[in-house]
């Protein structure tokens, strides 16, 4: 169960590893997703420290802490980590450049295969897909493992002709 010391301790844990590692932060806080489903949220004016050029800190940042966290309770616990909201701004991005494509979809091609994601980055945008509610255009990820790649496709839409002229 879910208990508001819990999220105290998590902080705490958050913060100390923050004054080890000598990074000033604002502020700390801690959500409770849902059980051992953890949001953590920095403000922090030294957040290239964390992030660094394409995000080569934070993952192993974000690791550390859900280690710390793991030990700490004896749990397996799953961590969001956002610093300075980096992440919606990230996430932004990424669904401005899916737009882009889809657009390039409706008009010239039948499936777009788009760069390499990471397993989170592609379940976001087959998901934002899905929500568009666009029954003209699906998603599929093909290959397997560092090979995996997400594919933008568009339905191919048959002609068909009444040859009894009875429904036109």
């Amino acid at each position: 169960m879910l208990k508001m010391e819990d999220n105290k301790i998590i902080e705490s844990l958050v913060k100390d590893f923050l004054d080890k590692l000598l990074i000033n932060y604002e502020s700390v806080e801690v959500i409770s997703e849902s059980e051992w489903i953890y949001s953590i949220k920095i403000k922090t004016e030294e957040s290239g420290i964390i992030i660094w050029p394409h995000w080569k800190n934070l993952e192993s940042f974000e690791n550390i802490l859900k280690l710390l966290i793991s030990t700490k309770f004896d749990k397996k616990i799953k961590l969001h980590l956002e610093i300075n909201d980096y992440m919606h701004s990230k996430d932004e991005k990424l669904f401005s450049f899916v737009k882009s494509k889809i657009e390039l979809l409706k008009n010239w091609k039948d499936t777009i295969i788009l760069p390499f994601l990471n397993a989170y980055d592609r379940k976001k945008v087959h998901s934002f897909i899905a929500e568009l509610d666009n029954k003209k255009i699906y998603t599929k990820s093909v290959w397997e493992w560092s090979d995996r790649r997400l594919h933008i496709c568009r339905i191919n839409e048959k002609i068909t002709i009444d040859i009894d002229w009875d429904d036109i």
